[in-house]
C-alpha cells in the first residue's frame, strides 16, 4: 500500500476544501459551519496559570487518581 501524501498549498486547501463544503452542505450551511471554529480570543498561557496556579505535575496526578478511586471520572 503506497502512503505517499501531498500537501496542497494552504491557498489550493482552503479554496477545495470550501468548495466542498459548499457542495455539500450549501452555501449558508458552509458559512454556518466556519463559523463555529473561528480563532478564540485570550492568552491561554496566562489563563490556564490562573486555573491551576503552582500546582505541580504530582499534585494534578494525585487528584486524578483520587477522582478515579472516587468513580468521579
Amino acid at each position: 500500500m503506497n502512503h505517499d501524501i501531498s500537501l496542497l498549498p494552504l491557498p489550493v486547501l482552503r479554496e477545495k476544501g470550501f468548495a466542498i463544503l459548499v457542495r455539500e452542505l450549501g452555501p449558508a450551511n458552509a458559512l454556518r459551519f466556519l463559523h463555529l471554529y473561528q480563532t478564540g480570543t485570550g492568552n491561554y498561557t496566562t489563563e490556564r496559570e490562573q486555573w491551576l496556579g503552582s500546582l505541580t505535575l504530582e499534585e494534578i496526578d494525585a487528584e486524578i487518581k483520587h477522582l478515579k478511586l472516587k468513580g468521579d471520572i
